[in-house]
């Protein structure tokens, strides 16, 4: 009995600890996101249009490389939507059409935050 309760413990702090963790990443991933949609919103304002593309470019591939592991932790769904509104981007960016731009980057924004709301380590989500 006494092993049992001791295994329970140990699992339970495992278990919050990873959950701290992943929160923890999470809020990271979140944060970077927004702000490049705010960095994004400045570029394509100001009509920088040359280093919005590098700048988009750089964030799509950063995003790929986080998307593998983030699949994991997060709902697919969050992630494919932060996917597209990159894309979006993208094509705003290529296209020089501002309203498509900042339209996606609003989507970006939201969509980079919730990531984080969604999967945060709160009591309403763990029960």
């Amino acid at each position: 009995m006494r092993t049992g309760l001791t295994l329970s413990l140990v699992m339970l702090s495992l278990v919050m600890v990873l959950g701290v963790f992943s929160e923890k990443m999470m809020i990271n991933v979140s944060t970077r996101y927004v702000s490049a949609s705010e960095e994004l919103v400045a570029l394509v304002e100001s009509g920088d249009w040359y280093r919005a593309n590098e700048t988009v470019q750089a964030y799509v591939v950063r995003w790929e490389e986080t998307e593998k592991w983030l699949q994991i932790l997060a709902n697919h769904e969050d992630t494919d939507a932060v996917t597209l509104s990159l894309k979006q981007i993208a094509a705003g960016v290529r296209a020089k059409d501002l309203s498509t731009c900042l339209e996606a980057c609003g989507e970006l924004r939201e969509n980079a935050l919730h990531i984080y709301h969604r999967d945060a380590f709160t009591m309403g989500n763990v029960l």
